[in-house]
């Protein structure tokens, strides 16, 4: 008895041994070359925003420089963030109603950062900004079940409900608040319904148009033109095209995954996918909705844990890099500038970054080009 229970006990010992390996260093599989991944990227003068839990906080990242440039608490839990497209402005939705709007300053030092805080309602949820900086859309609910079903429209600069301009509900609970890039437009996505609704707060008003996708949209972008929409479909393995002039579904691009994360290039010539359930990350044409390439991001743990699916993706400023957040705490840096190659073959992009952050974001925002000192310069 006593011999199977020393037996129990080094299993015991080398499961947890095992389980702390896999989750304390998940990059052991792919930090190799060392000294690529090791160096920052000469001439990138993007910053990566992230939102993060445990501790709630936002941290500012600088491919260029490998490093952290600020990591600023919040307040309280935070439910969702939005960034200013320079990234001087910083609005958070927390759990305990609040919306903090944070104030970066733009000089050569970014170290600290002024807030605003206003209370809204019990429960927030997420949280948009207009295309024109206007206004603010907000999504929230009470504290009884913590489900938000209204939407307020609020100042960007002021956030206060003495200046609100809206308050309406929708049907469903509200799974993400998407804006249009050109239009002062919010596109709703309710977590289980086909449909997204339409709100214009140039008129304040819903419209009465209702994009019907036919499948529960697991994440939801606008080209930056503002005349299309692509819906992650992942019961059809599938990205439901939208014409936003018409706001009719006119085609389905079957992707053989469940896509999930989503973002386009400057002028959304290229649509970056992820998928939902693999290590799968596809680069697709949207003028002919063709796939470039296809890659697959490198496992947590060699043999043992292998799922390392992305939650969020980004492109570089140059449309060089592509920055991807798998579902830890580690952010993978690829290059993806053969692409651009009229004479591409399709080649996988090469990791050229790896960067496990202090705690695990569930939002990213990537402020392009804007400048950052210290950033080594690119040597022909």
């Amino acid at each position: 008895m006593s011999g199977n229970r020393f037996t129990y006990i080094q299993i015991g010992v080398f499961g947890t041994l095992l389980l702390v390996a896999a989750l304390t260093f998940p990059l052991w599989g792919m930090r190799e070359p060392k000294g690529v991944l090791d160096q920052p990227i000469a001439g990138n003068s993007d910053l990566l925003y992230f939102a993060t839990t445990a501790p709630d906080n936002f941290i500012i990242y600088s491919p260029g420089l490998r490093r952290n440039r600020l990591i600023l608490p919040a307040s309280e839990r935070m439910a969702d963030m939005v960034v200013s497209p320079d990234g001087s402005k910083v609005w958070t939705s927390t759990k305990g109603g609040f919306v903090d709007r944070y104030e970066i300053p733009l000089d050569q030092s970014i170290f600290s950062a002024s807030i605003k805080r206003e209370r809204i309602a019990p429960v927030l949820s997420a949280i948009a900004l207009s295309a024109s900086g206007r206004f603010i859309a907000v999504g929230y609910g009470s504290s009884e079940d913590y489900n938000s079903r209204n939407i307020k429209i609020l100042p960007a600069d002021t956030v206060s409900l003495r200046d609100e301009k809206a308050d309406f509900p929708v049907s469903g609970d509200i799974q993400a608040i998407v804006a249009n890039p050109v239009e002062d437009l919010f596109y709703i996505i309710n977590s289980h319904s086909d449909r997204v609704r339409i709100y214009n707060a140039n008129r304040f008003r819903l419209e009465p148009d209702i994009i019907e996708l036919g499948n529960s949209p697991g994440s939801f972008v606008v080209r930056p033109d503002g005349l299309r929409a692509y819906g992650a479909m992942n019961a059809r393995r599938a990205i439901g095209v939208v014409d936003l002039q018409t706001n009719e579904t006119t085609d389905y691009i079957q992707m053989g995954f469940p896509p999930y994360a989503m973002c386009f290039n400057e002028d959304g010539s290229h649509l970056y996918v992820a998928s939902r359930d693999s290590t799968t990350v596809k680069i697709l044409d949207t003028q002919t909705n063709t796939t470039l390439t296809t890659f697959d991001l490198p496992p947590r743990l060699p043999g043992v844990i292998e799922n390392n699916y992305a939650e969020m993706i980004g492109v570089s400023s140059d449309e060089d890099y592509l920055y991807i957040m798998p579902k830890r705490a580690e952010l993978l840096i690829y290059d993806i500038s053969m692409v651009h190659d009229p004479d591409y073959s399709g080649a996988p992009p090469i990791m050229v970054q790896a960067e496990i952050l202090a705690t695990t974001p569930f939002y990213m925002s990537v402020v392009r080009g804007r400048t950052v000192p210290g950033v080594p310069e690119v040597v022909e």
